[in-house]
């Protein structure tokens, strides 16, 4: 890998918007979905007349029945949708790693989706579907991981069946079609057809550094499958660019002479080494094909670090991890998922959170509520119309990753004679907490709190009074781990009912 094989890209999501999938709309453009993961509403939906400048439509998963599970941790929940047409109705088949692969259905993305048809006997995630000329449709995806009957488990690679999508019912009994080229996390794959052969493309070497997209052909879509010679098609591997990890690539326009292709992938600053931490996005490539093959071979693409406010990023929307089930939130009196106003308005929005008696764990979901961060120079900020009406506990705005590694501004609970509250600007990381700064502001008048984020981490402030800084390497994936990205909202924690106004989020 060298850097004469580079490329610019152009994002088309700000903020983690993982694991894109594509879909050419019968009448001409495209919908595009995305993982969530704990988040919800979920697996946001995104539409383009020419496939390179999106704006949001909705959410696909945004009733509570679509989203069932007993118990919820950072880095599960929704996995990786595949989103294809066929006969009149768009299919997006998805994990829910707590429960299992399902497939919703719409005749119209604008008017929601169905409620889960469940896929019974297909471990694994990632799934996709093919629907073929003939009317046999088949689901592709990895391998399980979990022990069969007889405690051995699959090898890695990708596997096939046939399946009836009407029901879920998997027909016929999982091949191994692929073992990929390095054996390392197989995943994501896609099955396609061009000129009467078959081509499996699926994402492999983990979905960090190692991250690429491989390509095969063959004549039957059970193989056997002709590597490309050029593999991988794309990566970033050993490189210092800006855009690293890409990979996981869906395709449309397959068939035709130039084909989309869309591909997450990370941005990181010019520290060494290198630190990213908003969340893996997605971005859109056109390729052309010589020899039945794509005319890219392990091909290096690269993005400005900053947005320049092209690319969603102002476009952001309420999402709290996991579901909302007691109703503790509402924004502009609207519950969520309801609230799909943006925060970047000119007087910003009105939050209410009823706090709940925990702190940041998932056991119930973590009484925040917030929006992705699209780009590191950003700014989050809201004002507590009354501090004194948290009776216990504290609240404030957040910076969330995981429920190991937060920053957060919190205002500590005071009674009704006390003349001023106390704030403080703290780091969690791994069960370490380290203040960063504090201060006592005027009881009984509003608290105006703000985050601003920049290529090195973030900057806190209450009243305007500095609060101190906090390094966002603390927050990265190689340090915080996981692969979601970054929340910044508010939180209540503890007994009462507070309400925020004029939250805004500017880029």
């Amino acid at each position: 890998m060298t850097l004469f094989n580079c490329m610019p890209a152009r994002r088309i999501a700000s903020g983690f918007h993982p694991d894109p999938t594509i879909c050419e709309r019968p009448e001409g453009g495209y919908y595009m979905v995305n993982s969530s993961f704990e988040y919800f509403p979920g697996m946001p939906v995104l539409e383009s007349e020419d496939g390179m400048h999106w704006h949001k439509i909705g959410d696909a998963m945004n009733r509570p029945s679509q989203f069932p599970y007993e118990t919820m941790g950072n880095n599960q929940g929704i996995y990786a949708p595949t989103l294809r047409w066929h006969g009149g109705l768009y299919y997006l088949i998805v994990t829910n790693v707590n429960k299992g692969n399902m497939i919703l259905t719409s005749a119209d993305p604008h008017d929601g989706w169905s409620d889960p048809i469940w896929v019974e006997g297909w471990p694994g995630i990632d799934p996709s579907l093919f629907f073929d000329d003939d009317g046999t449709v088949y689901i592709c995806g990895n391998e399980g991981g979990e022990p069969d009957e007889n405690g051995e488990r699959e090898p890695a690679g990708i596997y096939l069946s046939k399946i009836d999508v009407a029901t879920g019912t998997v027909l016929t009994k999982r091949r191994r079609i692929c073992g990929g080229i390095t054996g390392s996390n197989p995943e994501g794959p896609h099955l396609y057809k061009r000129d009467g052969r078959y081509y499996l493309m699926w994402a492999e070497g983990g979905t960090e550094s190692g991250h690429m997209e491989n390509i095969a052909r063959a004549d039957d879509p059970f193989g056997p499958y002709e590597m490309y010679p050029g593999n991988p098609v794309i990566t970033n591997r050993s490189t210092h660019l800006t855009l690293q990890a890409i990979g996981h690539c869906d395709c449309a326009h397959f068939d035709a002479d130039r084909t989309l292709m869309v591909f997450h992938g990370t941005r990181n600053n010019d520290a060494y080494p290198a630190q990213g931490w908003l969340g893996r996005e997605p971005y859109a490539v056109w390729f052309d094909w010589k020899d039945g093959w794509p005319a890219i071979a392990d091909q290096s693409y690269d993005c400005a670090l900053n947005g320049c406010g092209e690319s969603l990023e102002s476009d952001v929307a309420w999402i709290t991890p996991s579901i909302d089930a007691d109703g503790r939130f509402a924004v502009d009196g609207q519950p969520i998922p309801h609230a799909d106003g943006t925060l970047a308005d000119h007087n910003g929005a009105t939050v209410t959170i009823r706090a709940t008696t925990q702190d940041f764990a998932l056991e119930h979901g973590p009484s925040m509520v917030g929006t992705r961060q699209t780009d590191f120079r950003c700014t989050f900020g809201a004002t507590l119309v009354d501090a004194r009406a948290l009776r216990s506990g504290e609240t404030g705005v957040a910076v969330y990753a995981n429920a190991e590694h937060w920053l957060e501004i919190a205002v500590a609970a005071a009674d009704e004679a006390a003349d001023t509250v106390h704030v403080e600007a703290r780091v969690h990381d791994a069960g370490l907490t380290a203040v960063v700064g504090t201060a006592d502001v005027p009881a009984g008048k509003p608290i105006r709190l703000a985050v601003r984020g920049d290529e090195s981490g973030y900057r806190f402030e209450a009243d305007g009074v500095d609060l101190g800084f906090a390094p966002g390497k603390v927050l990265s994936f190689v340090h915080a781990g996981g692969f979601t990205g970054i929340l910044m909202g508010v939180y209540a924690h503890g007994d009462g009912t507070v309400v925020y106004a004029g939250a805004r989020y500017d880029v």
